[in-house]
């Protein structure tokens, strides 16, 4: 009878540990068809399109939702504003971590890109499965009064760079070693801004007054030819454009932001100021062209194609 059990036992722990073994040894899955759209002169846009079984399943080692609250006095009188911050998991205060600012659509708020948990779950995948290195991600909002929908782009930038971004970094560990302008300049490579609709057009001027703040900015769903020259002109005699990366990512042809962005990075890539490719140490644009449609949560697939090819590389 002891033997028996003994037996039993013995196969019950080999059993455990085989499942462990096996929920450890996740493999990635092979991406679905790629998605290739054709630009001018021969250029072309490549975009990984994952799957959303694995990659959007909750996460063993789940990341959490922080709120961070600050003030602001860029539009006159004093406001309180909040942002959610997303931490990886296990975040060390004694490391250093990138960090990603990302901008919401027309009439969403700090709850509506990181808050979904499909979003969610595919950024704690894409850490866990070595995608990416852990990074933090802060979520504001652009609406200085929500109620109305007011909203200045920007003076908004004057709030990310004077209140919002020495808040954030003050309480998270980056790799600022200070959180004032020379400490934002020195870990310029570690930093990225992005934003979906409204929050690409919010990106965009970002993009054009924080160049010296950070090297990469992925605006998404939101950019047309208007953009063309503000940017030629935020890059004129700008010694921080030198080593900036502009990731421009639109859906298909059902995401009423898709010609724009098309016309956008066509002229970027007849212009002799722009190379347009993947490899950070020669190139300075891109666009991840999807055959998504317009809608903010998508900006999940961005991100999973923008990590690969670029950020933070």
């Amino acid at each position: 009878m002891k033997k028996s059990l003994c037996l039993i036992l013995i196969l019950m722990l080999t059993f455990c540990v085989l499942i462990s073994a096996l929920a450890e040894g996740n493999e990635i899955p092979e991406d679905r068809k790629e998605t290739v759209t054709e630009l001018d002169n021969d250029f072309e846009s490549h975009f990984r399109n994952y799957s959303p079984k694995f990659w959007e399943a909750p996460c063993d080692h789940p990341g959490k939702i922080e709120k961070l609250e600050y003030t602001t006095s860029v539009y006159g009188s004093t406001l309180n504003q909040w942002a959610n911050v997303y931490v990886p998991y296990g975040y060390d205060k004694t490391k250093q971590y990138n960090i990603l600012y990302f901008f919401h659509g027309t009439n969403e708020t700090q709850d509506s890109f990181i808050g979904d948990e499909k979003v969610k779950n595919a950024i704690d995948n894409m850490i866990d499965m070595g995608i990416c290195d852990p990074f933090i991600m802060v979520c504001p909002t652009y609406y200085y009064d929500y109620e109305t929908r007011a909203t200045n782009h920007s003076v908004f930038v004057d709030e990310v760079r004077n209140d919002l971004m020495p808040a954030a970094e003050t309480r998270y560990s980056t790799y600022a070693p200070s959180t004032d302008e020379a400490g934002f300049i020195a870990s310029r490579g570690h930093r990225a801004y992005s934003g979906y609709s409204q929050g690409s057009s919010v990106c965009w001027a970002v993009t054009y007054r924080c160049m010296d703040y950070a090297r990469y900015f992925v605006p998404m769903s939101g950019g047309s030819i208007r953009n063309y020259e503000p940017l030629k002109e935020a890059m004129k005699d700008n010694e921080y454009a030198k080593d900036a990366f502009f990731y421009i990512c639109s859906g298909g042809k059902r995401d009423l932001a898709y010609d724009g962005v098309v016309e956008l990075i066509n002229a970027m890539i007849a212009d002799d100021s722009f190379s347009f490719g993947t490899d950070p140490s020669v190139n300075n644009c891109y666009a991840a062209i999807s055959k998504e449609i317009h809608q903010t949560l998508k900006g999940r697939f961005n991100l999973y194609n923008a990590f690969q090819d670029v950020l933070f590389r």
